[in-house]
């Protein structure tokens, strides 16, 4: 087939189908708009989708083109390419999801009726409706990008992440150092962030089950003060129908050769192409309202309808947002805004914390 995409405000949109349908594409159009604002993004993409294929083994034509979305003649010179490309027309399929409204509709004008096919992926159902002259039928996608694929696609590099098999390794320590032993891990944090082992008679068995997983005080640091827990949250997940999951998974964003912006995600978990993170914060007194403005300035970078659970090692685990009287809840409800949840440790509050995960993640 001949694809042609039509890229619009949310980028991504475009990739889940690109992805479902990649094994029958021989040439694919990416459209934008000639606007200068757009260009880096469009050279961004092509270059994604690029190497995208070659990690897969696609022999597929990629090809730029840009319009003006206000003029005839331009648009008429994208229906002349993908004629020249695809004179069958019954081969030929235009994924106009978040595309620009008025290059779609011209386009459709002109190419309904010699047998073009329209696609639009629904995003929040993960399946996607093919209109034709005849009509329209509508299909569920059966692929789901990874969540390297995911942000490949998106033009970020994958720095690194954490090796998931080292929870599975030493699962039984891990659940019992917080299901137990929650308070000692606290104390001995306290130690590690002084860098001194001032107190080891206050933690004996948080420090002996530190010590079985071959872990350095000093030296694993940040493991034992931040990413145990984050192995902890993910020993409560990997059971759920995810179709993936990563651990402190690290993305770097290129301002230019010499420049990049490195982002970190506690969890990632990806459903249906729908992408969310849980950031997991063990330690006491976390700024919460920094969390939030951080979050919510990163929300888009995950994906175009993420949702965010931010945990913390707090009492209660869920707080009631529309008690007018407790302005403690004000970084709360601006998170709920900012499709960021604020909840408190899930140690004592498991089945509470399952059933919430279930609802926004799954459901």
């Amino acid at each position: 087939m001949l694809l042609v995409s039509i890229i619009g405000d949310f980028h991504s949109s475009i990739f889940p189908l690109y992805n479902e349908l990649k094994n029958n594409i021989f040439h694919h159009i990416v459209v934008d708009d000639d606007a200068f604002s757009e260009r880096k993004k469009h050279v961004q993409i092509i270059q994604s989708l690029k190497e995208f294929n070659q990690e897969k083994n696609l022999n597929i034509a990629t090809e730029a083109f840009s319009v003006d979305e206000d003029s005839q003649t331009s648009i008429d010179k994208l229906i002349q390419r993908i004629e020249e490309l695809e004179p069958n027309l019954s081969n030929v399929y235009i994924n106009i999801t978040d595309g620009l409204a008025n290059i779609g509709l011209l386009l459709s004008m002109k190419l309904l009726d010699k047998g073009a096919k329209f696609l639009s992926y629904d995003m929040y159902e993960n399946s996607y409706n093919i209109t034709t002259k005849d009509g329209m039928s509508n299909k569920t996608l059966q692929t789901s990008l990874t969540i390297s694929e995911h942000f490949k696609l998106k033009g970020f590099a994958i720095e690194s992440s954490q090796d998931k098999e080292f929870a599975h390794k030493y699962k039984r320590e891990i659940l019992e150092l917080f299901n137990n032993y929650t308070h000692e891990l606290e104390l001995l944090n306290k130690d590690i962030s002084k860098q001194k082992l001032l107190h080891t008679n206050q933690y004996p068995r948080a420090y002996q089950l530190i010590k079985s997983m071959k872990l350095d005080l000093i030296k694993d640091a940040k493991i034992i003060t931040g990413g145990l827990f984050e192995y902890y949250v993910y020993l409560q997940l990997r059971d759920f129908p995810f179709d993936d999951i990563e651990v402190g998974f690290i993305i770097k964003q290129a301002i230019n050769k010499k420049i990049n912006i490195v982002n970190e995600f506690d969890i990632l978990l990806m459903k249906n192409n729908h992408l969310h993170m849980i950031e997991c914060k063990f330690r006491k007194n976390s700024n919460k309202n920094e969390l939030i403005y951080k979050y919510a300035s990163l929300i888009h970078i995950i994906d175009d309808d993420s949702k965010i659970m931010i945990l913390t090692n707090e009492s209660p685990y869920q707080q009631n947002i529309y008690d007018y009287q407790d302005h403690r809840l004000a970084p709360h409800r601006r998170g709920y805004l900012h499709n960021i949840s604020l909840r408190g440790s899930i140690i004592h509050s498991k089945n509470e914390f399952l059933d919430e995960v279930k609802s926004l993640f799954l459901n």
